[in-house]
């Protein structure tokens, strides 16, 4: 019996190791270190840098002779490049996500030697490496779109999409779980919803589920995050950071909005953003199983959803502190409560939060 009980848990971890190789098949990934020197011996290489607008304006250096990409417009473009060109793609993501994503875009249009910058630009300035000033791009070049619908945020294996993007194919691409990683959360839940199931059939009220889940799935996606977990009428997304998790949470407050012209029976929804550590593991047995998120954060953003009256985000002093420093444009957006609030199951501790006005 021990004997087979050591085959069987050694199969379990061959197959969990081959599914992350699968996962991660096509990322290639390189130092800062090992980039500078190739560049350092003239070697042709592209290089993208990949971030929002307003990430652009407030940090206006990057790499020497990066190509800025804007990700934030209606249809993002990227360069048209000699396929064969080897392209190096950063962000100012340490986790990396917006860089895997686009990484995808570049090979779903036919490059094959595509790489993402370890750690991005924070991990290329604090090994000391030169910045310079975003140089215009040139004038001469071309755009194409990007191929939003053909997996620019999956993985394709034998014609069909696997998830998750962002944990099992970016930051946590060949590690071994369970593993410890800084993330942020953003719930979403219906105001309200119970009575639909009163008012309409069990089939409509599927429907009206479904349009908003679509939404939620669509700007996870474009903000390079993933759904971890679907339950009744909300959803937990998760991405590797605030700088991305809070431009998605109004994003999808506004995208939620229209769709509520549409559809005047959907009820209006709430959202909360929360960030820290969080260890990463499988649960379940080898028939089936999921990822799990464990850590404060999540806990705290479950709790403060409900803090938040409809259509508004609620986050706590963390997220704040960080879009003051990064996304001041968003921090503006949030007002203070008057006082700390003591969320069920945290003892006497206390939370600051901040709701959207």
């Amino acid at each position: 019996m021990p004997v087979l009980r050591l085959v069987r848990r050694l199969c379990d971890e061959l197959c969990s190791k081959l599914q992350r190789m699968n996962m991660a098949q096509g990322i290639t990934r390189i130092s800062p270190e090992i980039l500078a020197n190739r560049l350092g011996a003239e070697e042709t290489i592209i290089v993208l840098d990949v971030r929002r607008a307003s990430a652009f304006d407030k940090k206006p250096v990057s790499l020497p002779n990066a190509i800025p990409v804007v990700l934030d417009v209606e249809q993002p473009r990227i360069p048209e490049l000699p396929l064969a060109l080897p392209i190096v793609i950063l962000c100012l993501c340490a986790g990396e996500a917006s860089s895997t994503r686009v990484s995808f875009w570049m090979r779903n249009t036919g490059h094959s030697d595509v790489s993402v910058l370890v750690g991005g630009l924070p991990a290329w300035e604090e090994a000391g490496l030169p910045v310079e000033s975003i140089r215009p791009v040139d004038t001469a070049m071309k755009w194409r779109p990007a191929p939003l619908s053909s997996g620019s945020c999956s993985v394709h294996q034998s014609g069909a999409a696997t998830q998750p993007i962002l944990a099992e194919v970016s930051f946590l691409a060949g590690e071994e779980l369970p593993v410890r990683r800084d993330l942020a959360v953003l719930f979403v839940d219906m105001v309200n919803s119970t009575p639909l199931l009163f008012e309409h059939s069990n089939e409509r009220v599927l429907e009206l589920v479904q349009s908003l889940m679509a939404v939620v799935v669509d700007v996870a996606v474009h903000h390079c995050g993933d759904v971890h977990d679907f339950e009744g009428d909300g959803a937990m997304l998760y991405f590797a950071g605030s700088g991305e998790a809070l431009p998605a949470a109004f994003r999808l407050r506004d995208e939620l909005a229209a769709l509520r012209q549409k559809e005047p029976q959907m009820p209006a929804a709430r959202f909360s953003v929360d960030a820290g550590p969080v260890v990463i593991g499988h649960i379940g047995t080898r028939f089936r199983r999921a990822l799990s998120f464990i850590g404060p954060c999540v806990n705290t953003a479950a709790r403060i959803l409900k803090h938040a009256p409809p259509n508004a985000v609620a986050v706590t002093g963390a997220v704040y502190d960080h879009a003051l420093r990064s996304e001041p444009d968003l921090a503006s957006l949030f007002d203070n409560q008057p006082q700390r609030q003591r969320l069920k199951g945290f003892g006497d501790d206390t939370v600051e939060i901040y709701l959207s006005n």
